[in-house]
């Protein structure tokens, strides 16, 4: 199910693919934006050679959605929409076909007494029907920092099953310096699967405030990402540049994947 692998590595990863998608798919050569961008205004739209690829709705300065398009023939290929609490918390997260109705995926956030998210639940559909479901729990560290996800195949419950892990390390200045992905092997062992080390700028990172519940985002921007998969002993390297405006903030994003090949990104702001 395509959007389903395609949802998936968004709750692994900021900023490159997802560590299980370079060892399956060696030929994977682009790397799209995934967080919110906020700077001089609103972020409006995300180009690529001129070409939209994605573009952001806000309710005043809280996001609404987003809505993902072909850069090949700029076609509209889904969207995801939001729902608040009253508070502002996002509680679901739903994503449909271009038609605007077909409901292809379905995610819901609950949060603790402390307002920190402590579990999601994504349903995939096929048609009415849910075809595949995983859950996801969340720890934080005494800084309210994320430091593990675990992921679960099925329902909340006896039929749910364990699958893997992410553990998380935070740098003093709060940006995620490194993250192991471990998977669990038919004994219910862990197993250390990957390895990534994360560098970054100087530069604030305007996504940082606006990142999805439940998704790392850094105070600073992602300048380099080294994924070390361990059964095979291959590295992958994936490099960032960026460029300012007055302020600092990055108006383009360049990404270098680990065969050479880069794209460059630019953010467009509603003011």
């Amino acid at each position: 199910m395509k959007l389903k692998n395609r949802i998936l590595p968004a709750m692994f990863l900021f900023g490159v693919v997802a560590l299980s998608a370079c060892e399956q798919n060696e030929d994977q050569d682009s790397v799209s934006p995934n967080a919110v961008l906020q700077a001089q205004g609103q972020i409006s739209h995300v180009m690529l050679d001129s070409a939209e690829v994605t573009s952001y709705n806000f309710a005043n300065t809280l996001l609404s959605q987003v809505n993902h398009y072909n850069k090949e023939t700029g076609e509209l290929e889904s969207t995801e929409k939001y729902e608040r609490d009253p508070k502002g918390k996002v509680v679901k997260a739903s994503t449909y076909a271009a038609d605007g109705n077909t409901l292809l995926a379905q995610q819901a956030f609950t949060y603790d007494s402390n307002g920190l998210l402590n579990k999601t639940l994504t349903s995939y559909f096929n048609g009415n029907a849910v075809e595949y479901a995983v859950y996801a729990t969340y720890e934080y560290n005494a800084d309210r920092k994320l430091v593990k996800k675990s992921f679960f195949e099925g329902k909340e419950g006896i039929a749910a099953a364990a699958k893997s892990f992410t553990k998380y390390e935070v740098l003093p200045n709060g940006n995620y310096g490194q993250e192991k992905q471990y998977v669990l092997n038919s004994k219910g062992e862990a197993v250390l699967f990957s390895t990534t080390t994360y560098s970054y700028d100087t530069n604030k990172n305007p996504f940082y405030a606006f990142a999805e519940p439940g998704k790392i985002s850094s105070p600073n921007n992602l300048i380099a990402a080294s994924t070390e998969v361990h059964a095979s002993k291959k590295t992958y390297n994936y490099k960032y540049t960026y460029d300012y405006d007055a302020q600092g903030l990055p108006i383009s994003q360049t990404v270098t994947t680990p065969k050479g090949k880069s794209e460059t990104f630019a953010y467009l702001y509603s003011n």
